[in-house]
């Protein structure tokens, strides 16, 4: 019955969604079915295929810098008080107020999607990193250096894997949030070449092709949602695997 549940929720929001688009024009509020042969559109296709590239080179880009900051923090406390008070404050400032400026620095295109998606990955991921290498016991790190360990020794024997929940924490977070960074910088530097999601939204919402406009928002939910459950995966796979070794 409980699985049952949410099947039974997505019917009756179906049901009155199709209940109500009957009572209004396709351009204020389309039917299922109208959305459902949108998406059949092969510009679709293309704009989502972007739109993953960029949400993916951002999510990269992030992982690299974040995690790698997150080692520099575990070897030097001093660099995190330093560093660490600025991260938080990039995370404070909305996307939508820096993506104007990433458009002067980078111009127009698909760069400004893939930074936009990367700044709001990283303090995620750095969050995650940084607290996962820490999350060992002072005696499992004395009996390490009793035996004459390395830093490097104790950094990817013990930090590295108590640090693998709490990374797959952070990019379970940080997945979405590269899809919705992307698209912001598809909103304020998509110039359609090529066609991306939030070009896509923009333009069909300002033409009133309000079906189109509802299949292209749908398509960044399955892209969202398909990463999230990609991460869950390897996350299964990789604890699942640590524990057997």
């Amino acid at each position: 019955m409980k699985r049952a549940l949410p099947l039974l929720a997505a019917a009756g929001f179906l049901a009155l969604w199709f209940a109500l688009s009957t009572r209004y024009p396709p351009a204020l509020l389309p039917g299922p079915i109208e959305v459902l042969q949108a998406c059949a559109d092969p510009k679709l296709a293309t704009a989502l295929w972007t739109t993953t590239r960029s949400a993916l080179a951002g999510l990269a880009i992030a992982s690299v810098v974040a995690l790698g900051g997150a080692v520099a923090f575990q070897k030097s406390q001093w660099l995190e008080l330093a560093l660490y008070p600025y991260a938080l404050l990039l995370q404070t400032v909305p996307i939508i107020a820096i993506a104007p400026l990433l458009v002067v620095w980078l111009g127009y295109g698909s760069a400004v999607a893939v930074a936009s998606a990367a700044i709001v990955c990283f303090f995620p991921l750095l969050t995650a990193g940084n607290v996962g290498l820490r999350d060992v016991s002072a005696s499992q790190v004395e009996l390490m250096r009793l035996y004459g360990a390395s830093w490097g020794q104790e950094l990817v024997k013990l930090r590295l894997p108590a640090a693998l929940p709490h990374v797959f924490a952070g990019y379970r977070n940080a997945v979405g949030l590269s899809v919705i960074g992307a698209i912001v910088g598809e909103f304020v530097a998509s110039n359609g070449m090529p066609v991306s999601l939030g070009y896509l939204v923009l333009s069909t919402a300002r033409s009133a092709q309000t079906d189109r406009t509802f299949s292209a928002i749908l398509a960044s939910t399955v892209l969202a949602l398909s990463l999230f459950g990609a991460v869950r995966l390897a996350e299964r796979t990789m604890l699942r695997w640590r524990e057997e070794t």
